[in-house]
């Protein structure tokens, strides 16, 4: 086999996964009008590692969608100072995000919060396991991944908690308009790989990569982070966007290369700042809804551009981060289907 084939085929079947979601919406709204038969004073998404930054994704959709705060958080701060979240009382959902059901500290985080008064939970989750240690679960049920990276398991989690997001907020009619979602995906997912491969391949020197987004995009940004950490071994970082100019920027220069994820409420701000990084020597890359149009500037643009907004591009605008690992990979002859010290899911003995 060659280097990385099989995370790169688990890829390739991401429009799969949110087909296979579609396709169980009425199962998913019955669990979740269970769930929400009940009032809650805060949501807390929590997951580890990749999962964490799906949880800040999560709680950013559906705060951005309902009337309820949520905020996103790792398992190991929740178990540590629970009482700080959950504590004296307060009606509260916790949302373990999950690809296997058996980490430890999610399985720790868990078992703890439950014991306190008020607090229910419901599983996002690829695993149906999850049914046994939470009181609800909604499952993506065709997320098979045999990587240790996670890939196709997080953008349909992704596509998941928005599709939660938006039936809590009684917006179902934005849940129909991704009716064709798995098309679109694939498409989408064929333009992202060839805009990576020729980034990688036009700019073999560069060695630190930024990704930035605000909103529901900042998760999505330190995912596409992770996966060229995890794939590559590549010096890369994640920023709110803004953020950047306060310090960061500093490290900008002729080897740097940044990924901006478009929002559509961030226009202005982000095609400033991105202008401003080229000026330090960074290789662009603009990604979003009217991306060569808005970002003119940038060395390269990927346009998303099927008429959605933020919260439903989620799940495909992090495409790139996937695919500049798997290049960078191919550059450096690793392989991702072994990555350095990682493995399925994190087990403490």
């Amino acid at each position: 086999m060659k280097n990385s084939e099989q995370t790169y085929r688990e890829m390739y079947g991401q429009p799969v996964s949110f087909q296979a979601i579609n396709d169980s919406l009425e199962g998913i709204y019955q669990v979740l009008d269970q769930v929400f038969a009940e009032e809650y004073e805060e949501l807390i998404f929590t997951g580890c590692g990749t999962s964490l930054y799906l949880a800040q994704a999560s709680a950013h959709a559906f705060a951005a969608c309902t009337k309820i705060p949520a905020k996103g958080m790792c398992c190991s701060e929740l178990y540590y100072f629970p009482e700080a979240y959950v504590g004296k009382g307060k009606k509260v959902l916790v949302l373990p995000i999950t690809r296997k059901s058996y980490t430890t500290e999610v399985r720790m985080a868990i078992d703890k919060v439950r014991s306190f008064a008020g607090v229910k939970t419901l599983a996002i989750t690829c695993d149906p396991d999850s049914a046994k240690y939470n009181d609800y679960m909604i499952l993506s049920p065709e997320t098979a991944e045999d990587s240790v990276i996670m890939t196709r398991s997080f953008t349909s989690m992704v596509y998941l908690a928005v599709v939660l997001a938006f039936y809590a907020g009684g917006k179902r009619e934005k849940i129909r308009q991704m009716e064709n979602y798995k098309n679109q995906a694939e498409e989408f997912l064929k333009a992202t790989d060839d805009i990576a491969k020729k980034i990688v391949s036009e700019h073999p020197e560069r060695e630190l990569f930024i990704t930035l987004g605000q909103g529901i995009n900042y998760g999505i940004a330190n995912e596409c982070m992770n996966k060229m950490k995890e794939m590559s071994l590549s010096n890369s970082e994640a920023y709110y966007t803004l953020e950047y100019r306060h310090g960061p920027m500093s490290l900008v220069d002729d080897k740097t290369m940044i990924i901006l994820l478009g929002n559509e409420e961030t226009i202005e701000g982000d095609a400033k700042l991105l202008s401003e990084m080229k000026t330090y020597g960074a290789v662009t890359l603009a990604v979003g809804p009217r991306a060569a149009e808005c970002f003119a500037d940038a060395d390269y643009t990927l346009d998303l551009d099927y008429g959605y907004d933020s919260l439903q591009n989620a799940a495909m605008i992090g495409f790139i981060g996937q695919m500049m690992g798997y290049y960078l990979a191919e550059k450096k002859s690793l392989n991702a289907d072994t990555p350095r010290h990682l493995s399925q899911a994190i087990v403490i003995k």
